[in-house]
């Protein structure tokens, strides 16, 4: 219809929409269990190189804000349902489940994650494909997906601080970790560093692409969410955030 206040006057509202409180409102998720240093729960307070992709990326025109930390299942549900619109980072195969599949958009790679064996001390055993775990016990955290999980037999543990100590102590032939998750808790988790897990590092076994994941009712953001993690690589913000996670005098 035809604008009340003239043609130039509602140029000026549109304008000033954002600036009035009615910018379009973008609902990510954040879940309660740390993923350290990915994403970082501790006291209610939320950190990690997730949090800070969060807080740094630039949708114009859209207010990003974080839903209240859920437990991991409750939030693919609230993804499912739409009550969150975006997720940071996950791979594909972690949300293959066709009611997970059917409502997302993935946008380009965001980073790679790499999942590496560690072993005990002294019995290390060749590996060069996912093949040569076939018969071994490895450690590993409950409800997470391992590449390869086919050909071996899990032990696993409720948490990687766990799965170091299963693995330090023999209970299996070797564990499966992210090595930027593993080279973190080496360096700052206290529980470790008042008993430290003796582990010897091992090859990498398995490369994730982690993305961004958009709820299909919001497919208009496609094409900005692309842009904006593009210049968070251009600008050297994204390589920024996880030198701050992967330097030990970060203190965080």
């Amino acid at each position: 219809g035809r604008c009340p206040v003239g043609r130039w006057g509602c140029g000026v509202v549109l304008l000033l929409l954002p600036l009035l409180g009615l910018a379009d409102t973008l609902r990510y998720a954040v879940t309660n269990e740390s993923w350290e240093p990915y994403w970082i729960v501790r006291d209610g307070q939320v950190s990690g190189i997730f949090n800070d992709v969060m807080q740094a990326l630039d949708l114009p025109g859209v207010v990003l804000e974080g839903e209240v930390a859920q437990p991991p299942l409750r939030a693919q549900k609230h993804f499912r349902d739409a009550v969150v619109q975006l997720e940071c980072c996950v791979s594909m195969a972690w949300r293959s489940a066709p009611e997970q599949a059917e409502v997302s958009l993935w946008s380009d790679p965001v980073l790679s994650a790499e999942q590496v064996l560690i072993f005990p001390p002294g019995r290390a055993f060749a590996f060069a494909r996912l093949q040569d775990l076939q018969g071994r016990t490895l450690s590993t955290v409950r409800g997470y997906g391992y590449a390869g999980s086919q050909y071996f037999t899990r032990s696993d543990s409720p948490d990687s601080i766990a799965l170091l100590y299963s693995v330090t102590r023999g209970r299996a032939e070797g564990g499966i970790i992210d090595r930027l998750e593993l080279a973190y808790i080496l360096a700052n988790h206290p529980q470790i560093k008042a008993q430290p897990a003796q582990i010897e590092l091992g090859p990498l076994v398995n490369r994730s692409e982690l993305r961004m994941r958009l709820h299909r009712s919001r497919a208009e953001l496609l094409g900005p969410l692309n842009a904006a993690i593009g210049r968070l690589r251009a600008n050297g913000t994204l390589a920024r955030i996880i030198q701050r996670y992967s330097v030990p005098s970060a203190g965080k």
